[in-house]
């Protein structure tokens, strides 16, 4: 799950700021190629020495560069397999083709400016001397440096380049654009598949299979899937000319100008007197656009909504101050999470605001083993509040929130630096969400014969909750929680089905939300 601060978001960019200026005064070693001139383009220091000090403040754990910095530079070898860096007591030898090419003393071990220097300088002395390295582009080395840093940290710690980590932005927090997606079809026709409601591109009277023929006056025949993408895109205000036909008439062109888009992750449907609300992740909209859907459903049934499915399978997460803004639209009180880390900043507490959109009104929540991370910290939250039933398999088991730290070549470093503990006190890492009701065993389709262990009162929650106690240290309870209900593949409409006789019958409804409260562990 990603963290984009609230408060502290103008702090974490003002250091990082402060940072880039800092090493900006020493700037990228130019490395002398063999020809006598200057190998171009050179890395840059600054993006290290950012990202090491970053590493340093926020990771959740205290880290050796001795470690990390070797190991980032042993990256140098998968681009040209001749080029190896050796650590021997106080000195780093570089190799080129067997013949030493260079050797420097050691930083020591917690300084990450100093190994940002000694990682620029013996990037730009290999490319000095190894034909392949002078090749690569800036933003390879900076890849394969940072994927063997991070290799020795946690496995949702990574680096971005400079295009993914914009198109990550995108998805999070927007972009400026028109609101449309596209086909590219194999006979070379470009089509509309979806607009977006209130965008540009609606308002202009683009509608879901109309040929898009050219941006700005050149054809989309001849542009790849990229290139489309790029030249849709651009600051919020400015204008595009789109050229589109719909069936077999003439063709308009049609000036559009650009706003901030941002990707739907809320859709909505009913099901009689029930809404149901699928999450597809947690981007800078979701709470805003999941509080419009509940006020549109509440709107079209009136007094005889009978409740509603939240539905987060497949929902890998997103950021962490939506996440808690989508459990707060139906907590009245209590916690929402809480976090601890390394860093003092990382210790937070978050608490429910006093409202409830549904009004109390029964709510379900199905989760898979594709539920991750801020759709994880929901479904904990409305479970161990006592205000959902959650319905499904064991969700995957990501309790850890990262940092994205922004870089000064536009890539971007995610780093852990917190675990998440949920209302009931337990930590979402490995253990994921157990279910009140399981839908995933095998052989089991009836809906009511799901529920039949629920009705008859054969449910295990002590049990649960005892293996929730020991399984953050006990490997054995963290087995027998995750197989209590572990997650196959099935019907989907099975897990639907079972929230819906939840929501028929009251009774049963409430039942289950009391086990679900027995699932807790001791208070941190």
């Amino acid at each position: 799950m990603t963290r984009r601060p609230l408060r502290r978001l103008a702090i974490q960019l003002s250091t990082a700021a402060l940072l880039a200026t800092a090493f900006l005064a020493t700037g990228a070693l130019a490395a002398p190629s063999q020809g006598g001139g200057v190998a171009a383009p050179t890395v840059s220091e600054q993006v290290f020495a950012v990202g090491f000090a970053k590493i340093a403040e926020v990771y959740i754990e205290t880290v050796s560069f001795n470690r990390l910095g070797m190991d980032g530079l042993k990256g140098l070898n998968g681009i040209d397999p001749s080029v190896t860096v050796e650590h021997a007591g106080s000195t780093i030898r570089l190799y080129v083709s067997g013949a030493l090419a260079a050797e420097y003393g050691t930083p020591a071990d917690g300084d990450a400016g100093g190994w940002a220097v000694l990682t620029t300088r013996i990037i730009d002395r290999a490319r000095a001397y190894s034909p392949v390295l002078a090749k690569a582009t800036p933003e390879r080395l900076y890849q394969v440096v940072f994927d063997g840093v991070t290799a020795d940290l946690d496995g949702y710690s990574r680096y971005t380049g400079v295009q993914r980590a914009s198109n990550e932005r995108a998805q999070r927090e927007g972009y400026g654009g028109v609101g449309l997606s596209l086909d590219s079809l194999p006979n070379g026709r470009v089509t509309v598949h979806d607009v977006m409601p209130h965008s540009p591109a609606e308002r202009a009277g683009i509608i879901d299979g109309d040929q898009l023929l050219a941006i700005d006056g050149d054809l989309t025949v001849r542009m790849s899937a990229a290139d489309m993408r790029d030249r849709l895109r651009g600051p919020s205000g400015t204008l595009v000319t789109l050229t589109v036909a719909r069936d077999a008439g003439a063709p308009r062109r049609l000036p559009l100008r650009r706003e901030r888009v941002v990707p739907t992750t809320v859709t909505y449907s009913m099901a009689g007197d029930v809404g149901i609300v699928k999450l597809d992740r947690f981007n800078a909209t979701t709470a805003s656009s999941l509080r419009s859907a509940i006020t549109a459903i509440r709107q079209a049934t009136g007094p005889t909504l009978q409740g509603m499915v939240l539905d987060l399978r497949g929902n890998p997460g997103g950021l962490l101050d939506q996440a808690v803004a989508v459990a707060d639209l139906f907590i009245r009180r209590g916690r929402i999470l809480s976090t601890e880390g390394r860093n003092p900043d990382s210790r937070q507490r978050f608490d429910a605001n006093n409202d409830d959109l549904l009004d109390g009104l029964p709510l379900v929540v199905l989760v898979d083993g594709r539920s991750a991370s801020s759709a994880e910290v929901v479904a904990a939250a409305l479970q161990d509040s006592g205000r959902a039933v959650v319905v499904g398999a064991s969700s995957y088991g990501k309790g850890s929130v990262q940092t994205v730290n922004r870089l000064p070549n536009d890539g971007e470093l995610f780093l852990t630096w917190s675990r998440i503990y949920t209302p009931a006190g337990y930590t979402l890492h490995r253990q994921g969400v157990q279910p009140t009701v399981c839908t995933s065993r095998a052989g089991q389709t009836d809906p009511d014969a799901l529920l039949s262990d629920l009705r008859e009162g054969r449910l295990r929650p002590a049990q649960i909750a005892s293996w929730r106690s020991k399984a953050a240290d006990d490997e054995k309870a963290l087995s027998a929680l995750r197989e209590a209900c572990p997650w196959k593949e099935h019907e989907p409409e099975l897990d639907l089905k079972v929230a819906m006789r939840l929501l028929a019958e009251p009774a049963l409804y409430q039942r289950a939300v009391a086990t679900a409260l027995v699932n807790t562990v001791a208070e941190r």
